[in-house]
């Protein structure tokens, strides 16, 4: 009898004592975790000032979004890009919204590319260079092209229908260079003359 009584006395202590580590350890892993998010370097990307750099400035905790309108005459199609920053590799995330032939369109996933931050196939910041005339504070100006992180917003517009044909040709001979697929025609089709 003595020795059950002691097996009684000692499994409830021991019961308390795992529930005090395990306690213990969930304490100490969360405070590891919160001390390591508190390490991280606040990003000081700033959209305006490098724009044309993006890729080298950008850090892992920084998004930049390009919304790309597609439309012309009676077509509409909208293009949204999140680039994201990984070590040293770009993400780049395609979706695009058709809305000329379908009722209820849903943005559908083009593509998911990662490149070097120092790729040279895919001249980007080159191609914002060479339309930096293009850039529009006016938010009543249609913006085909904005471009964004947090709260920063840069908008590229056309002016008129021969200047929108110039400036699409421009962003779709860009992007083929990233997806040269060229996935449901999105970066324009190529004319066959026969």
């Amino acid at each position: 009898m003595h020795a059950t009584f002691h097996t009684q006395t000692v499994v409830p202590n021991l019961r308390k004592t795992i529930y005090i580590l395990i306690g213990l350890l969930i304490f100490v892993s969360c405070q590891e975790k919160q001390k390591a998010e508190k390490e991280k370097p606040a990003s000081e990307f700033d959209l305006i000032a490098d724009l044309t750099n993006f890729r080298q400035n950008m850090t892992e905790s920084d998004t930049l979004t390009i919304s790309f309108d597609h439309s012309v005459c009676t077509y509409q199609g909208y293009e949204r890009i999140e680039i994201t920053k990984q070590s040293d590799s770009i993400s780049i995330v395609s979706n695009f919204k058709e809305l000329t032939f379908q009722e209820n369109p849903k943005w559908k996933r083009i593509y998911d590319k990662k490149i070097s931050e120092n790729d040279t196939i895919w001249k980007f910041e080159q191609f914002l260079k060479r339309n930096e005339k293009r850039k529009n504070t006016d938010q009543n100006k249609r913006g085909i092209l904005m471009l964004t992180n947090k709260k920063d917003t840069i908008r590229y517009s056309t002016d008129g229908l021969v200047d929108l044909n110039r400036f699409l040709a421009d962003y779709y001979e860009t992007m083929r260079k990233i997806h040269p697929e060229n996935k449901n025609g999105i970066y324009g089709v190529d004319i066959v003359e026969e």
